[in-house]
């Protein structure tokens, strides 16, 4: 089933860096899938939470660039070979360290050991030994940053921005690379619901659909690899149920959005419960409900 909540879609496809489109201010008032994840949290994390730069994160962009726009690899990521540049003497001090680290990785923005980096090629490796992902990474376009102009059922305007990996446009195919700790069927399942893949797919499909003007749907495919030898991976096209649930969501979360853009409150977890004092009634979990049993020995 095809959206109703956009009625008007105008898009512009960009070559936008990653920090451009994370970060630029001309960008800023566009929300991303990842915005309307937070916002199922609440408003206020929305709002107000920093999102901090992790090792898996770093792995993962280092992964994303080597594999889907190897040609930008070595400007972008930064190998740290200590055979080549031995680390000083941590004994000088962190403080001597964290400048001379500064000094060596230059304007690379993105720096991983030369463990990860063999790592990296390994995966890679098994990924391209299959021959429909060497076809599914062919003769589309890379990390495209597509950003859209919209307008609600509710004559409401919205900015979003989206930044698919991987686009087929003359297949009509959008590819989304994950790393995971388990690709399994059951396994990813489990990680795509508890990661709102559901809401980015059907943002992502819906958006792309919509500002196309030959109207027709388009197919939304993950690529899910393990970060573990022997690096197995399962190819997945989202459902019509998962895009219906998807969609189902970010179209709440969005006039979410808008309610909190227009009143200029952005609650916490109180912007869930109906009651106005924001008081929840709580129960315990059934799994915590138990006898206790004692005896007299």
């Amino acid at each position: 089933m095809e959206s109703e909540f956009f009625k008007k879609v105008i898009s512009r496809k960009l070559d936008l860096t990653n920090d451009e489109y994370h970060n630029s201010d001309e960008y800023k008032n566009y929300i991303s899938a990842s915005g309307v994840k937070k916002l199922k949290k609440s408003p206020l994390h929305f709002k107000e939470e920093k999102t901090t730069e992790t090792d898996a994160m770093t792995f993962g962009t280092a992964y994303h660039t080597f594999i889907l726009e190897p040609e930008l690899f070595e400007k972008e990521i930064y190998v740290f070979n200590p055979l080549k540049r031995p680390e000083p003497d941590k004994t000088f001090g962190s403080k001597l360290n964290s400048s001379w680290k500064n000094n060596i990785y230059l304007q690379n923005e993105t720096v991983i050991s030369m463990d990860d980096f063999e790592q990296i090629k390994a995966m890679k490796e098994r990924l391209f030994s299959h021959r429909y992902i060497r076809m599914l990474f062919r003769n589309g376009e890379a990390e495209k940053s597509i950003m859209s102009e919209c307008i609600t059922f509710e004559d409401k305007p919205i900015k979003i921005k989206i930044r698919p990996d991987y686009l087929k446009e003359k297949k009509r195919i959008i590819v989304d690379l994950k790393t995971t700790t388990d690709a399994s069927e059951l396994g990813f399942q489990k990680n795509a619901a508890n990661l709102d893949y559901h809401i980015q797919s059907a943002l992502y499909k819906d958006v792309i659909e919509q500002s196309d003007e030959k109207n027709l749907s388009w197919s939304f495919i993950f690529v899910a690899q393990e970060k573990t030898p022997p690096y197995a991976f399962g190819i997945y096209e989202a459902s019509n149920q998962f895009i219906s649930q998807g969609r189902y969501e970010y179209e709440q979360l969005i006039m979410l959005y808008q309610h909190c853009m227009e009143s200029g409150k952005w609650l916490g977890y109180q912007q869930f419960i109906e009651n106005v004092y924001g008081i929840k009634e709580i129960s315990l979990p059934v799994w915590a409900i138990r006898e206790v049993n004692w005896y007299s020995h």
